[in-house]
């Protein structure tokens, strides 16, 4: 693979939470910035649409309801499933995608924290396919695209 950094727009402005550029290299990716990413082609429909990268450390509303109706203990499982250091993403519809520690996975979760899609990938941002859908998401499987500047 080339080193060659690729270029494109920015589909949503975000506020500055990560305010330098993703570095596309061979090997890595770096966490030193981070944009936006765009979730496209999904057969569930709630989680297409542009995501904007969260706080690690901020909790998304669909897990806390998921953990609420569950009674467990939100702070807690963030705290057990996230790593606390890659970013994750959030939609206007509370759609997010995150990594979860405890299972190398990345996961898209519609706004009821329900999960839909997930792909066995430990890098710093999700991967663009080898998506998988969880019993009862709908097909076809979704692409994620990482939005540079």
């Amino acid at each position: 693979q080339s080193q060659m950094m690729t270029q494109r727009r920015l589909v949503l402005p975000t506020a500055a939470l990560c305010t330098s550029i993703l570095l596309r290299s061979a090997s890595s990716m770096s966490i030193a910035a981070c944009k936006s990413i765009l979730v496209r082609g999904s057969g569930e429909t709630s989680v297409n649409g542009a995501f904007a990268p969260r706080n690690p450390l901020d909790i998304p509303a669909g897990f806390a309801r998921t953990c609420h109706e569950m009674n467990w203990p939100t702070d807690v499982m963030w705290k057990k499933l996230s790593d606390g250091k890659r970013p994750w993403f959030e939609s206007e519809n509370e759609s997010y995608v995150y990594w979860n520690r405890a299972d190398g996975k990345w996961w898209i979760d519609e706004p009821s924290g329900a999960g839909k899609y997930i792909v066995f990938n430990n890098g710093e941002f999700p991967p663009n396919t080898g998506w998988t859908g969880l019993p009862g998401a709908k097909t076809p499987l979704p692409t994620v695209e990482i939005i540079e500047d």
